[in-house]
């Protein structure tokens, strides 16, 4: 070792370079060093609170919800005769979804009509000039043929009841023959072959082909009764409409003979004016029960499910009758429920029987978020708080705004956790009820 030089140990022995090493690494490889540790140092800490930060938004589960949720059925139990929607479709506030069967309402209301019709024409009769008497002589000829035409539809009537009183005997009298050749066959059957185990074999064999021939045959006649029974009905009522429709007819033309040349008092015409307006709420009613027959959209939206087919009875409790799909929430609870239903509860169900669920369902087209927060979140939490809500399908994040929180407290496994809905000005194209969402406040 050289004379004045010393030597260097421990951590201070990288300093003593030789100087071809110090060639090798120049002081501006040690500046170089210096600054990597440095950027090193620097990030990690960035990283640290950056890891910080991130830790300190949590993340809540939610998932995207309609503003509106309907549950439609009819305002009264009847037939369903058409439904006009399908799942999934678009439809517009006033269209036309489903209809219950209208014949009955329809001729409820042509009748009111006739009565109405009556009515004016009575006092306009009352309030019109006195009539020539050639205009008299037509209307006793138009009086003379209203009254031939009733008692032709009178005639009809009666002939239609006889008509159909016969039918349902013959099939009446054919279902309790079907029962009586069943009855006796099954005695003879188990008379000679069911207690007898020496009784021959073909025959009993036959014998009991014959008695399940003879119960299908009773099957048959009830299912013939059935059918004779409703259209025999519907035969009767037609006949009795063309009888209402005769004498709505004989009322107006002798109202109008009536009223030809004789002056009317204000008492006459204070009486029609009242049977005018009596007959108009009359026909406004009628109008009113056929219009009820008809179930339409009272919202621009989706159709999110349909519950019944044509022949089907609903009313307010619903579909019944038909063991169908289980509905979504009653209407009084959203159709995407993204909380469990509480203890003892069956949300899947409309009041009553278990068998019976809406007719049609429909969403609105716009959407909120509804959020499931800890309660720890709850403090900072009120409307207007903004958030970033992610659309877990479609990987997508958009701002929301916090428009409501709910209250009522939801325990789950011991967890307290509260609902939040959140209303989101644009949500990405794609994006379905139902779906899924992460929500993180500031």
């Amino acid at each position: 070792m050289a004379r004045g030089q010393a030597r260097v140990r421990g951590m201070n022995a990288a300093a003593d370079l030789s100087p071809l090493v110090r060639k090798e690494f120049p002081h501006s490889s040690v500046r170089q060093l210096l600054v990597a540790v440095a950027i090193l140092s620097g990030g990690s800490v960035l990283a640290y609170f950056t890891y910080t930060d991130v830790s300190a938004r949590s993340s809540f589960v939610g998932a995207v919800q309609p503003e509106q949720s309907l549950n439609l059925d009819f305002t009264q139990t009847g037939r369903i005769q058409d439904v006009m929607v399908r799942a999934g479709e678009h439809v517009k506030k006033g269209q036309p979804l489903a209809t219950q069967d209208q014949a009955v309402a329809k001729a409820t209301l042509a009748d009111a009509k006739a009565v109405l019709v009556a009515a004016q024409a009575k006092l306009a009769a009352l309030q019109s000039p006195a009539l020539t008497d050639t205009a008299k002589q037509n209307l006793d000829l138009q009086v003379a043929k209203a009254n031939a035409q009733l008692a032709g539809a009178q005639k009809a009537s009666g002939d239609a009841a006889v008509t159909a009183n016969a039918e349902v005997a013959q099939a009446q009298q054919a279902v309790t023959d079907a029962q009586s050749t069943y009855d006796s066959d099954n005695s003879q059957y188990n008379s000679v072959c069911a207690t007898n185990a020496d009784a021959d074999k073909t025959y009993c064999a036959n014998l009991q082909a014959q008695v399940r021939k003879d119960a299908s045959a009773i099957s048959t006649a009830n299912a013939n009764l059935t059918h004779t029974k409703a259209s025999t009905a519907q035969l009767r009522d037609t006949a009795l409409n063309a009888v209402t429709a005769a004498q709505s007819t004989v009322a107006i033309t002798q109202n109008q003979r009536a009223a030809a040349g004789e002056p009317a008092s204000p008492a006459d015409l204070f009486a029609a004016q009242s049977s005018v307006a009596s007959a108009q709420s009359d026909v406004d009613q009628a109008q009113h029960t056929l219009d009820q027959l008809t179930l339409t959209s009272p919202i621009d939206g989706v159709i999110a499910n349909v519950g019944g087919v044509p022949g089907e009875l609903d009313g307010t409790t619903g579909v019944h009758g038909f063991a169908g799909p289980q509905s979504m929430q009653p209407a009084q609870a959203p159709a995407f429920s993204l909380f469990p239903p509480a203890a003892g509860t069956d949300s899947t169900q409309n009041p009553g029987t278990a068998n019976q669920h809406p007719l049609v369902t429909l969403v609105s087209s716009e959407s909120d978020a509804v959020a499931q927060v800890a309660e720890s979140a709850m403090p900072k939490l009120k409307p207007g708080t903004k958030a970033r809500v992610t659309v877990n399908a479609l990987r997508q994040t958009v701002d929301g705004t916090v428009d409501q929180v709910i209250p009522m407290p939801i325990d789950q496994s011991g967890s307290v956790e509260y609902g939040v809905r959140l209303t989101v000005a644009n949500w990405p194209e794609g994006t379905t009820p139902g779906m899924s969402l992460s929500v993180v406040f500031p």
